[in-house]
């Protein structure tokens, strides 16, 4: 009795978590970008790329926010890519990036596309990305060598290299010459990319010395300057903070004769006026690796869309990069030098740069307002270059303090409108919390001025619609300067079968709209890019806004502006046909080295009864470690349970659990016929978790290195130590590394059960050219027989390798133990 109620209370636990968990997969995982590589290229070419896959399915969609730039798919995705060594242990091989999937494309740029940023994203039948970043550049352009063993040369700067850390402990390194005394600016472009990696430079001159160097410890990429001497050589490394590294760390690093401008004073001009800026920079006046200042006359162009000028100050030892200018409609002033502690007094509207010249200093200004008057006040540093994470404060005529702002929404800039309570002289204070402050190049830009009748839009920059459902776009209205009109929205580019249902007009005062995009039941699985517009009047005047949506990547870290786009991508999407799940409980233990067959039960969901296609998770739990692999399986139709085998690898650590998570993938029709793919995922915490003990097989080579002698066979002694488990022949070969195939080789031979002593058998006839050192690998096999399912090939997801592929179709479970021996020839 007691028996039987263990196993009621059980199932009455089991079954709210079964419920959840199918609630749980019906949302399938959106596909995402991983990376492309290279992240670059010149206007005018077509540069070949590799795509970095994260839940991509052969349906997805590829668009490209541009439309004067395609990516054209080559081929299909590859298999998953799993980390190289060597491998972080303990606590650092936590939170693994994703296992990306490659897939060759080309980009193709047009002649006339101007230098900057290219958006693209993804869509399937399970969802939407967030967008990839691609840089048309102007300049020379290569790409990073696969060779690693001695620093790239560059031939001739200026040059943009783009490259990639893919392993940890990476570093890059690349020569060049300096024709001439003078500034080099070194430019890492990563986090603006999307990369994940925090870079670390260094500048070594031709005897090893260390010239110059600069660290990324805030995620905003970085950029160096140090004197060139004539016809001298440098290498330039690069490496990650953590010495961290992974496909995704990609790059683009840039390196010119050039100086480095940091700041501009004043920071913006008026439209349509010539006046003088103070250039504020390394090496700008006279080439030396200090900061130092020129003037300029700059004329600013009366262009009302734009809102900065992208300016190249020309120096005698160089063009700088392009440096943001800012167009302003307001009278533009610099702070004058004060001998006393008073604050500034503004006429408004008015607008003043100034710099914050002592270390966490303040700077006060006083301006004149009346009761109720309305004053937008905008402290600006990111957006003009500086480093300073700003604040703004203002006080009364008492002197409390009425209002503060540190960070806009999607900024570090500060701003806030204020209404003063009543006649009098009311002070701002711009103050930095960043600790960058203490030079001239620490500049602001304080701008008060009305608030204008206007309006912004803001929407999400992805959303889905299943198919015969319904979903709510929300778009936020940030109502400026009293506008308080109704706005009509308008949507361009809607997918087939999806249309934007109900009254579409934000009434008079509200500050959203949810609008309901209804899908039809015989929509197709499809995704465009859409455009949503608002329509005003106020006054005399008509407003046309477009509205924005934050996207991903780093191009300005600190700048919500630069991170906008005015495309919406929506997709039309399918329900999960399966839930999938590990049977077994977590208290599994599996030896280094072995093939551990993991229960999965699978639920076949809205009718569905085809083969299911059990694949590794591109995005594995916290848990997973580098090395676990699995393949790709079928469950056929009619059965709802397999066996799906996890290869744990012989460094795998003991130290902790690991966690595998599994994916099942359908082929199903859309209502339109389209075949699509679609993705289920284990839900929650749930995967296959593996305590990891001691290896069953361990094989040992010689202590010592050996010594080789030409035309001489070498016996390589190896002692093996293996579970009474293993009754099966450990077979013995040798792996040679494919730099040196063909001149050195050994016989595979198989070791009966009992036996603990071999000899393998070195062939050294082709050998006479090899010198010094070299580390070859000795692998012993033993295959247990096992009850495994079908494996599929064609979908090309597993990381197997071919051998491993071969002993799971005979049907046997493989255990692996490997040494490494040192050879002198």
């Amino acid at each position: 009795m007691p028996q039987k109620n263990s196993r009621r209370a059980c199932l009455v636990f089991a079954l709210p978590f079964l419920l959840l968990n199918s609630a749980l997969a019906q949302k399938a995982p959106d596909p995402e970008i991983g990376y492309i590589f290279p992240p670059g290229g010149k206007a005018g070419t077509t540069v070949d790329v590799r795509l970095g896959a994260v839940d991509w399915t052969p349906d997805t969609q590829i668009l490209v926010l541009d439309p004067r730039v395609r990516i054209e798919p080559q081929g299909s995705l590859g298999p998953l890519l799993l980390p190289e060594p060597p491998y972080f242990v303990g606590t650092k091989a936590y939170n693994p990036p994703p296992l990306p999937r490659e897939l060759a494309a080309k980009v193709v740029i047009p002649a006339d596309m101007p230098q900057g940023p290219v958006r693209w994203q993804v869509a399937n039948a399970n969802g939407t990305s967030q967008t990839g970043i691609f840089v048309v550049g102007d300049g020379a352009e290569v790409i990073e060598s696969d060779e690693q063993s001695k620093p790239q040369r560059l031939d001739a700067i200026p040059i943009t290299v783009s490259g990639r850390l893919c392993r940890n402990e990476e570093v890059d390194r690349y020569r060049f010459r300096a024709l001439a005394d003078g500034p080099v600016t070194c430019t890492l472009a990563a986090r603006r990319l999307g990369s994940p990696m925090n870079g670390v430079l260094e500048v070594r001159d031709a005897g090893n010395h260390l010239v110059a160097e600069a660290v990324d410890t805030r995620g905003h990429d970085i950029r160096l300057t140090f004197a060139g001497r004539a016809q001298q050589e440098y290498t330039l490394s690069l490496r990650e903070l953590d010495f961290r590294g992974h496909q995704s760390f990609v790059y683009r690093l840039n390196v010119s004769p050039s100086p480095q401008v940091v700041a501009a004073i004043p920071a913006a001009g008026r439209r349509g006026e010539t006046r003088s800026i103070e250039f504020v920079g390394i090496g700008i006046a006279t080439g030396a690796t200090q900061l130092e200042s020129v003037t300029r006359e700059v004329a600013f162009p009366d262009d009302k869309p734009a809102t900065k000028l992208d300016y190249r100050l020309e120096t005698p030892h160089g063009v700088a990069a392009p440096f943001p200018l800012l167009l302003s409609d307001l009278p533009e002033q610099v702070e004058a030098p004060r001998s006393d502690a008073s604050p500034a007094l503004l006429e408004l509207p008015a607008a003043v740069t100034g710099f914050l010249d002592r270390r966490y200093g303040t700077d006060r200004y006083r301006f004149a307002a009346k009761k109720n008057d309305v004053w937008q006040i905008d402290v600006e540093s990111a957006v003009v270059g500086s480093p300073l994470d700003v604040t703004a404060t203002v006080y009364g005529p008492d002197g409390k303090q009425l209002a503060t702002n540190d960070d806009a929404p999607g900024t570090t800039d500060a701003a806030l409108s204020f209404t003063a309570p009543d006649d009098g002289l009311y002070d701002v204070a711009v103050g930095d919390v960043s600790g960058a402050s203490g030079s001239r190049a620490a500049i602001y830009r304080l701008a008060i001025r009305r608030p204008i009748a206007d309006f912004h839009l803001e929407v999400p920059q992805r959303i889905s619609v299943l198919i015969g459902e319904k979903a709510e776009l929300a778009i936020k209205a940030v109502r400026e300067g009293g506008f308080n009109e109704p706005i009509a929205i308008s949507m361009a580019g809607l997918p087939t079968g999806i249309a934007a249902t109900g009254d579409l007009m934000i009434p008079a005062g509200s500050g959203e709209l949810k609008v309901v995009l209804q899908s039809a039941a015989d929509s197709p699985a499809t995704a465009s890019l859409v455009n949503v517009t608002g329509t005003a009047r106020t006054g005399d005047q008509d407003l046309r806004r477009v509205a924005r949506a934050q996207a991903a990547g780093n191009l300005a870290p600190q700048s919500a502006n630069d991170n906008a786009v005015e495309q919406v991508l929506i997709a039309s999407t399918m329900k999960p046909r399966t839930r999938i799940w590990p049977v077994e409980s977590d208290e599994r233990t599996v030896h280094r080295g072995s093939t551990h067959p993991a229960e999965i039960g699978v639920e076949r969901l809205e009718g569905f009864d085809g083969d299911v296609l059990i694949q590794m998770e591109s995005k594995q739990g916290p848990k997973f470690r580098q090395g676990l692999t699995g393949p790709d399986v079928v469950l056929p139709r009619g059965r709802n349970r397999l066996f799906y085998p996890c290869f744990v690898p012989e460094m795998a650590e003991t130290l902790d659990a690991y966690r595998m998570s599994m994916v099942a993938v359908t082929r199903v029709p859309d209502p339109r016929g389209n075949v699509r793919y679609l993705l289920s995922k284990m839900s929650g915490d749930t995967s296959v978790g593996i305590t990891v003990e001691g290896g069953l097989l361990k094989i040992a080579g010689p202590g010592e290195r050996l010594q080789a002698k030409a035309d001489k066979p070498l016996d390589v002694p190896i002692s093996i130590s293996r579970s009474p488990r293993l009754t099966g022949p450990v077979h013995l070969e040798l792996k040679v590394p494919e730099a040196l195939m063909g001149t050195v080789d050994a016989p595979a031979i198989d070791v009966p059960a009992g036996q603990t002593e071999a000899t393998l058998r070195l062939d050294t006839t082709h050998t006479t050219e090899l010198r010094g050192s070299q580390k070859l690998v000795v692998r012993a096999v033993v295959l247990e027989p096992g009850n495994l399912p079908n494996l599929e090939e064609t979908a090309g997801c597993t990381p197997m390798n071919r051998e491993m592929l071969d002993f799971l179709k005979a049907g046997y479970l493989p255990v692996l133990a490997e040494t490494t021996i040192t050879i002198e020839f």
